[in-house]
Order: C-alpha cells, then structure tokens, then sequence
C-alpha cells in the first residue's frame, strides 16, 4: 500500500503529492539546558506536541543523522508522561518500520544541517545549538506555520524548565492567543428591548390589526384575530384553573391552533408543552405525565393520543372562543419558563428541556436581526411541532409583523413541490433541516426569486452549496438545551473562498451569535487553539434552565463557568466535537459519546464524515463503528452520492488514505441514500447492517483455480467476513487491515506450514499470488 504524504495534523491541506513546494522557516529560541541534549529536546517536543494537537500515543517521529537516512522512532507518549519519562522514552526508542503502519512520522528532527525541503509535516533542523522549523508552504498557511512555531517554543520550555511536570499541564496558547480566543471572538453583547413574543404580537394587533399573521390552505388570519383568539383561550384556561408557572400540553400539527394555544399559555406566564399530534400515544402521554401538564390543548382527532392524565379542551369542539378577548398580560420574568422541549427521536424516554423566556427573547432578536425580518417578510413553518424549532422558524417573523405560511403536509417533503409553494406564495426566509436544503438548493432557481435567505439547522452541513444562487444559505447550530447560538453565510463565506479553498474546508457553524459565548475546550476545560478538536461549550443569555425533574443530568451539563466566571456563572457542556478557524469561526466535527478506539488509537467518527464529505461525489456520509466476529472495531462509511455519477468505493478509499491514518480508514462501505429521523437528521439507527458482498472493484472477479487457491480464499472469506472474493482482488480494498492481515497470515502459517510474513501479503496483496507464494516456499501445500 502507497504511505500517504499528508498529514493529519491540525490546519494542515491535503497535498496531491510528495512535498516539494517552498519552505515557511521559522527560527526557535532555545531554552536554557538544550545545549547539553539538542537532538533529545527536540525530538521529545515534537512528540509532546503532535500528541497535544491530536491526542495519538503512539507516535513515530523521525531522526535523521546522514542525508540519506530518516531512522521512524517509535515513542509513547499521553497526557501523564512527565518531562523526564518522555526524554528517556526518546533515549530508548526503537527505530520502528513503516511498512504495515500506514503512515509516516509526523514529524522529523534533523541534525545534518539547513534542511532544503520538508521531511514531514513538522521538520525541526537542531544543527550546533540553534532550533528552526520548516513546514511545507503546500501544506501549511504562514498562519499555521507560525502557530506551530510558537507552541513548539513553549513545549521546549516546559520540557528544560520542568523535568516533572506533564505533558497535559504544558500551556500552549500565549496570552494573546488567549484573549483572541476568549475575548475578541465572544464580543457578542448586544441590546434587545424588553418586550417577550406575544407581547411584540400584541402590540401588532394594536397597530395593524389586519394585517395578515398566518396563511394556510384556505384560511387566513390577521394578528387582531389570533391575538384576539389568544386572550379569549387564555380566559378560557383560567376559568380551568391554569395559573402562572403551569406547564400545559400543547399538541397539534403545524396550525394556526398551534399557535393560537402557545400565545395563550405565554401570556398566562405558562410554559407550553410541545408535543407532536404524529408521535406515538405512548410518548406523548410519557411526556404529558412527565411534564406534569395541568390541562392538554388539542383537536378532537387526537384525543384519544392526550386522554386521561390531564383535563383535554380541545380547540376545534368546545366553545373557548366565546370567552372575552379583553387583554390578558400575567407578569413574566426572564427565568420564567416559556417551552417544555423533549430531546430525542420518537421512541425511548427522552429528557425535557426547559427554555427560559428570557433565552427565548434573545434568540427571537438575534434571529430577526440575522435575516433582516420586517414586516414584509414572508416566512415558513416547516419543522416538525414537536422539538422547538418554532422559536427560530415562525417566532422571530411574528415578532416584527411579518406573515407565516404553513403549507399542505404534502408540500413539506418533496424539494420539487416545496420550491413550487415557496415562488407561488413569495416565502422570503424559510428554516430547513440540512438533508431537504442540500436537495432544494441543487434545484434551478429563477434569478428574481424573492427568497432572501434559508436557515439550515439539524446536522452538521457536509457540503458547499453552489455558486451563484439567488439567496443566502445560513448556516445555524444550536440545541433545545441552548436554543441557537452560532450563525454563518455559507454563501457569502464560500464564494469569499473560491473553489480551491471550498475544498479545504467545509462549512463552518461561524461564530457566536447576539449575547451568546462559545468555547472550544480540552478534557480539562482549557481553550484550544484553531485546529485542535475539543468540545464545544456555550454560555450566555441563550441557556435553558436544565433538565425537568433530572437534577443530576443537569448538574452534569451545566456546570460552574471555568473561562469567565463573572460575565457568565453557568457554562453548558454539549457534547459536541469542534475546532476553531483561524478567523474565529467554529467548525463541528462530531460528538463526544461518537467517539471509538481503533487499534488502541482514539478516533471521532465525525472526523471521517468531514473528510468524506470533501471527497468528490460525495453529497452526505456517516461512520458507525461495529465489532467484528473477533471482537475488533470495525469502521462503516455509509455514503449519499451527490448530483454526479456515485464515486467508487476504490476511490473514496484512495481519498480517505491520502488525508487520515490507516486505523482511520473505514472497512466496509454502503453506497446509496440515507435514512432520516421524523426530525430531518440522518437516523443513524436505521442504517443497515453491511452486506457481506464483495464491493464494487476496478479489478474483474476471477474465480479460484485449483485447490490451493479454492482452500486460500475460504481463509480470506473467514478473515474478511465477505462472501464472492476473487483471487484478484486486493485485500485492503476489501476492508483488509494491518490486524486482519496479521490474523491472515497467521492462518495461512496454520494451514499450509509455510513461512509467510505479513510484509508478504503488503507487497502481494491477491489471492492468486499468495499462491504462488505458498506453492513456491511450500511444495507439499501446493
């Protein structure tokens, strides 16, 4: 198997061959002590280092003593190494071979002299007591190159100032770096007025009465209606006995009824239970008792799913709207609860969220200041009723006056009906979830379309949208725990960086938005820099209050804030993988709890979807890890094809082991479209199991001839675990890997009493000559 010359270290690009562009130099201050052991300091730095920025222990760094010799040491190091473990650890390296690794040494020290090209990622030249780092000018920015520079001088120091400090305790961003990160890229205070949504509602009904507020199939509603309509079931719930604090169920599909029933509940200073007419009856009476709802709002049709553990008034049979439509305006304090929102898919027992009025507001602002919502705009309810995407989507349109349009169920999940509606009913700003906006927006659009912009939301977008478009593609992350807090013009940011740099990068989450904080974070709560994975936390006015009724998940997530304590006391772990931009833009990677060791190397699943999804062909993708009949892990890549012809699994390997290590690298792959959850998201869940077939291969199956080659590939069949293998086809691209080609080898020792290596089946990598191998050293088995 060729050795890949990219590296994976962070910032670093994919390079379509050998490194043999300029050099960036960058010349080291030298600690005191270095003198006495260079070639020691500087190859234990680097190994602190790449193990800082990609949390490998097992590394290979090179050391070259003649021009023609680069020796791989092979050196362990984690967190807890101490100064002296790791000087000692380089002392007594073995030189290691690369064959069967499937990378090279991130980085070389060399000692022969100015080096003229770059050996690795990382090349430190330590000739008569001076340190300088070069790095290929094709693989790193003068940015990066510059920022390997400085950390690279800060592990040196604490390596000759500390010989029992750990490598997990070395502070690798300056006091610069630090304010940059936590301050300049977290200026996010902004001014939001006092009023909550249905007051802002409320004041439109007073001041255009007829203006429209909703439009569906059939029907209309101006805002003097709905707000009218609003107070009347608002005096209606009282006369029930609703007072302010309940929580009270709200279940409908997407309706002017949905609607009319949360203003009710928010001007009662209630939070209203989202529940989804199309969830199961098990889960929705699972959330109405866990919610503990004092009443249920519905329609007659779903009775029989909210029946019996709350009273029921439905909205379409009892006689509410002959109440007064006097104001009714209960006080309501920012930490007053407006929504009860449930976390998961339709099935198990998911977690409810509570969300704060106060959160809700800024969100709503934010929202309407990032699409220019005013009372012209056209706007969409799309999302499914139940996961509180209605905050974002109809909330901030309703708030500056604008009009909703709530389309025919049909409408919502074909990209051909829906753009149709959208240019029929003049929608200027709509929500999506990524999977339908990837399909709309590959669409033809009319260049005077009056859509304005999409909000794409759900899952991490794997794909730049196309040059050209009549409309902005914002790019939103958030949750029900945190509501949204980051935004991004993934059209504007994209054709800002052409097509050379689209291919480098997918498109990121962007930076934090109005009052709202984001930190990437280690294992220890400490800032990253760009390019290092670590989890993204969030503090700031967009926070929920927690967990109904789980005080130890809350206590889990919402931890004391470690980074600024006195702006924000209370800071939200999500959970999610990220890493910055150098620019201060966030990038989501994947999930914490969708991490996986592979041959003992740990490995985030979402690291190898981001990667797929730059490949060409390749529109969306996931990774599962699964174990294998021996117990191994073994990576899954479940590939969407995009608008071009589907790409080979030959090539989308090849790709992937031009960017990422060989443990790295999927097995098995699935080709074809992905299933989705009630929510949009890729329902990871349904994917099926692999098939036990042979991929599709470049190389012409070829049947075995002979008993040899007959007894040979049912070993590779055991091995594999894949059925219709021909004594042709190569075993790493049937999923083969270092640990299979081991168990491989050994078999076939077993069976045929011959000498076999493993570096034998890297070189012969068939079926067919593996036979000749084993006629050739061991007659009797042929």
């Amino acid at each position: 198997m060729a050795v890949t010359t990219s590296s994976s270290l962070p910032l670093a690009r994919v390079l379509d061959g050998a490194r043999t562009g300029a050099l960036h130099r960058r010349t080291l201050a030298v600690p005191d002590g270095f003198a006495e052991r260079p070639e020691a300091y500087a190859t234990a730095a680097l190994a602190a280092l790449v193990h800082r920025y990609t949390g490998e222990t097992d590394l290979l760094i090179g050391r070259r003593r003649r021009p023609d010799l680069t020796e791989p040491l092979a050196i362990r190091v984690d967190g807890r190494t101490t100064a002296d473990e790791l000087l000692r650890a380089v002392s007594d390296a073995p030189v290691a071979a690369e064959e069967g690794t499937g990378r090279p040494a991130h980085a070389v020290v060399d000692t022969t002299g100015a080096v003229s090209r770059a050996l690795a990622a990382l090349t430190l030249s330590a000739v008569g007591g001076a340190l300088e780092l070069a790095l290929d000018r094709d693989e790193f920015d003068a940015d990066a190159a510059d920022q390997y520079a400085r950390h690279l001088e800060r592990v040196l120091a604490a390596l000759a100032a500390g010989p029992s400090g750990t490598v997990r305790d070395i502070a690798l961003l300056t006091d610069e770096e630090l304010h940059r990160t936590l301050v300049e890229w977290n200026d996010t205070e902004g001014t939001v007025g006092p009023a909550y949504f249905h007051e802002l509602v409320a004041r439109t009904a007073r001041r255009t009465p007829d203006a429209l507020a909703v439009i569906l199939p059939g029907s209309r509603l101006t805002y003097r209606q709905l707000d009218d309509r609003a107070n009347q079931l608002a005096h209606r719930l009282t006369a029930r006995g609703v007072r302010p604090g309940d929580r009270v169920g709200v279940c409908f599909p997407r309706s002017a009824e949905s609607l009319i029933a949360q203003l009710a509940c928010f001007k009662l200073a209630c939070a209203a239970i989202l529940l989804d007419s199309d969830f199961p009856a098990d889960r929705i009476r699972y959330m109405i008792e866990d919610a503990s709802a004092a009443v249920v709002l519905t329609l007659a049709a779903h009775e029989d799913k909210v029946g019996g553990l709350a009273p029921v008034i439905s909205l379409d049979t009892e006689d509410w709207w002959t109440e007064p439509v006097t104001e009714v305006g209960e006080p309501v304090e920012a930490d007053d609860l407006i929504h009860i929102c449930y976390t998961s898919g339709s099935t198990g027992a998911p977690k409810a969220v509570m969300v704060r009025f106060g959160a809700a507001r800024n969100l709503i602002h934010s929202m309407a200041e990032l699409c220019g919502t005013t009372s012209d705009s056209q706007g969409t309810w799309l999302a499914a009723p139940g996961y509180g995407m209605i905050e974002v989507e109809c909330f901030p349109v309703l708030a500056r006056g604008g009009t909703v349009h709530i389309p025919d169920v049909s409408v919502v999940s074909s990209e051909h009906r829906l753009q149709e509606w959208f240019l029929r009913e003049g929608i200027t700003t709509a929500l999506l979830m990524k999977p339908m906006a990837e399909r709309l927006w590959r669409l033809e659009w009319p260049e005077d379309t009056p859509l304005e912009n999409i909000r794409v939301c759900g899952e991490r977008i794997q794909s730049w949208p196309p040059a050209g478009l009549p409309f902005r593609l914002i790019n939103l992350y958030g949750s029900a725990e945190a509501t949204v807090v980051a935004s991004c013009d993934i059209t504007e940011l994209g054709e800002r960086l052409g097509e050379r740099g689209r291919v480098r990068r997918l498109p990121p989450i962007g930076r934090p938005t109005t009052n709202v904080t984001t930190y990437v974070l280690d294992e220890e709560l400490r800032p990253l820099p760009p390019g290092l994975v670590g989890e993204l936390c969030i503090a700031g006015v967009s926070l929920s209050a927690g967990y109904l009724g789980r005080p130890e998940a809350t206590a889990e997530k919402w931890i004391d804030n470690p980074v600024d304590p006195g702006r924000h006391p209370v800071m939200y772990r999500t959970g999610d993988l990220a890493r910055y931009w150098p620019d201060g833009s966030i990038e989501i990677v994947g999930r914490t709890d969708n991490q996986v060791k592979v041959r003992g190397n740990r490995v985030h699943l979402g690291e190898i979807e981001v990667v797929l999804t730059t490949l060409p062909g390749v529109s969306q993708a996931a990774v599962l890890a699964r174990q294998d009949s021996q117990g191994d892990v073994q990576l899954t890549a479940y590939i969407e094809p995009g608008l071009e012809p589907a790409p080979s699994v030959r090539d989308v390997r090849r790709g992937l082991s031009q960017r990422l290590p060989s443990f790295m690298v999927p097995t098995v792959y699935v080709i074809g479209g992905l299933p989705t959850s009630t929510n949009g998201k890729i329902d990871r869940a349904a994917l099926p199991e692999p098939p036990r077939s042979r991929p599709a291969l470049d190389t012409p199956y070829q049947a075995p001839a002979g008993e040899l080659e007959t007894s040979l590939l049912g070993l590779w069949t055991e091995v594999l675990e894949l059925d219709g293998v021909g004594v042709h086809d190569n075993f790493f691209e049937l999923g083969g890997d270092s640990l299979r080609a081991a168990r491989l080898t050994e078999l076939v020792r077993e069976r045929c009493a011959v000498d076999l290596e493993i570096v034998d089946l890297f070189d012969e990598p068939t079926v067919a000559k593996m036979a000749e191998l084993v006629a050739d050293r061991a007659p009797a088995a042929a």
